[in-house]
């Protein structure tokens, strides 16, 4: 499908050159009287590369075309990944090295969206927020201001994060999967 380079949005994926190339950041530049060029920060889905693509405005792109479709977490087995489609209960198997920058987050049976391409799996969309129990976690002192209110705990799967005072062992936390935050 073609898109006009200004339409170019964050999270598009480009066909570039038969390589399919994920948009993460966007920079426009208009100098005086030439035209306006845009640079996209990009990364090569299949083999992780980065790459800074720019184009004059006006320039007309190949837009990939990937389906999102609903989809759970089911387990971990080795270093692979299962997941089943909701609408058709067909079962991906991914390994861990192709989605290792979500990998420390899934949880079973979550609910998620896979990105597929040419009937290939090429990644995984998790929810704004995931769920998840304090395992660890210091008394929070009243008074203590030097982490904006915030302390360290370990959740039940590992992860070390920032959580308000208030929060003890055993509590709900949600983190914002944009940002590994609480929200």
């Amino acid at each position: 499908m073609k898109i006009d380079c200004s339409d170019v949005k964050r999270g598009t994926i480009l066909n570039v050159e038969g390589k399919l190339m994920k948009v993460l950041d966007i920079s426009h530049t208009h100098t005086g009287r030439w035209s306006a060029t845009y640079t996209f920060k990009s990364k090569n889905i299949i083999d992780g590369g980065n790459l800074n693509l720019t184009y004059k405005s006006g320039t007309t792109l190949e837009q990939a075309d990937v389906a999102t479709q609903n989809a759970v977490f089911l387990y971990k087995a080795g270093d692979s990944y299962s997941f089943m489609l909701n609408d058709t209960s067909e079962m991906f198997d991914i390994e861990g090295n192709d989605i290792d920058e979500i990998t420390p987050y899934l949880k079973e049976n979550i609910d998620c969206f896979l990105m597929i391409y040419e009937e290939n799996v090429i990644g995984v969309i998790l929810p704004a927020t995931i769920e998840y129990t304090v395992a660890q976690t210091v008394p929070g002192v009243k008074g203590d201001r030097s982490n904006a209110g915030k302390k360290p705990a370990t959740l039940d799967n590992g992860l070390e994060v920032q959580v308000p005072l208030h929060v003890e062992e055993g509590a709900t936390v949600k983190i914002n999967t944009s940002t590994w935050e609480t929200a």
